[in-house]
């Protein structure tokens, strides 16, 4: 990628920009100043590549400002270009990638959902309670001690539905990885 851009630069002399912006980063955690120009490094650690990619798409975005009118579209595309190349290598060092989230689902409950599920459990409440107070007579405490828990477990899956029903991660970063599969 970074030979593509160096071509790109070089075909819209913005090399020297590309350098002078790149110096000009302030550190920050994980990522230390580069006290050369890019074209000056001739052997590249891990550390350097790593500091690379967290600032090529500010960096890149900073050497193509003040594009005159036959550069904005080549420079917006070549910006698009770098930044889906730098979100899909970042993606792809995930550790997992799963679409089972449903754990985290209780996590992301709206104001509304929230005042559904009581509404909801309160409805479950009454018939039970109502079922309840009918088999008094015929049941032993024993077998009402039994299916209190029950009860519970019940009401309990049906929050558990009616938030993974309501709930959803539509985030962006998690839209995104909808996307990867066709730039592979």
């Amino acid at each position: 990628m970074m030979s593509w851009v160096q071509e790109f630069l070089k075909k819209h002399k913005r090399q020297q920009a590309f350098d002078d912006a790149r110096k000009e980063i302030p550190p920050y955690p994980r990522f230390s100043v580069p006290k050369k120009a890019y074209r000056e490094v001739t052997q590249w650690q891990g550390k350097e590549m790593g500091n690379l990619s967290r600032g090529i798409s500010a960096i890149l975005a900073a050497a193509l400002r003040n594009p005159d009118s036959s550069q904005h579209h080549d420079f917006q595309i070549a910006l698009k270009s770098v930044s889906a190349l730098v979100d899909f290598s970042l993606k792809a060092q995930y550790r997992s990638h799963t679409r089972d989230k449903r754990n985290f689902l209780v996590f992301r409950t709206s104001k509304a959902t929230r005042a559904e599920a009581k509404r909801q459990d309160r409805v479950l409440r009454e018939p039970m309670a109502n079922e309840r107070g009918h088999e008094i007579r015929g049941t032993s405490a024993a077998k009402r001690r039994l299916r209190a828990p029950q009860e519970r477990l019940q009401r309990v899956h049906e929050r558990a539905d009616l938030i993974c029903r309501e709930n959803h991660f539509n985030l962006i970063k998690m839209h995104y990885l909808s996307h990867f599969s066709s730039h592979v």
